[in-house]
């Protein structure tokens, strides 16, 4: 046991003997609870000194994207205006695209959408050339990392 430990049992050993003094306990009854305050000091050095690795859970899975959200995605395109749920579905997908390819050519329509946390109503046509800005990043090819010129 550590040192900490054993100063942590001296502790727990002298309140132990306090509270059997202050409550007046016969000597049995305090012996039991002075006993109990070493139990539970040295099995608190025990405890520290084990080292057990913490279990890393996996990350939970993506949910899938199912058919009452396709329909209601849908629903909300056909309307005269997009809803609020495929601007909401089109600034998620702004995000995840600029993360993933940060070095793109964006256009200033793009970073304005995606500088926005609440993204505004947008008419079809802003609406058409976000998606097809997307569309054009993530179709086009990444570039390849160029070496570093400090590897031997």
């Amino acid at each position: 046991m550590k040192r900490s430990a054993w100063a942590i049992t001296a502790v727990l050993v002298g309140l132990a003997l306090v509270a059997a003094w202050f409550f007046g306990l016969d000597a049995r009854h305090a012996v039991v609870l002075v006993g109990a305050a070493a139990a539970a000091g040295i099995a608190n050095g025990v405890l520290d000194a084990v080292d057990v690795p913490r279990i890393v859970l996996p990350r939970l899975p993506e949910p899938e994207r199912g058919l009452a959200d396709l329909q209601a995605l849908e629903f909300s395109l056909a309307s005269a205006e997009p809803g609020a749920r495929a601007v909401l579905e089109l600034h998620a997908l702004a995000l995840s695209v600029a993360v993933a390819r940060p070095g793109a050519p964006r256009s200033e329509a793009l970073d304005a959408f995606l500088a926005k946390t609440q993204p505004p109503a947008m008419t079809h046509r802003e609406f058409q050339l976000l998606g097809a800005e997307l569309e054009r990043i993530v179709l086009s090819p990444v570039p390849e990392p160029t070496p570093s010129q400090e590897a031997p």
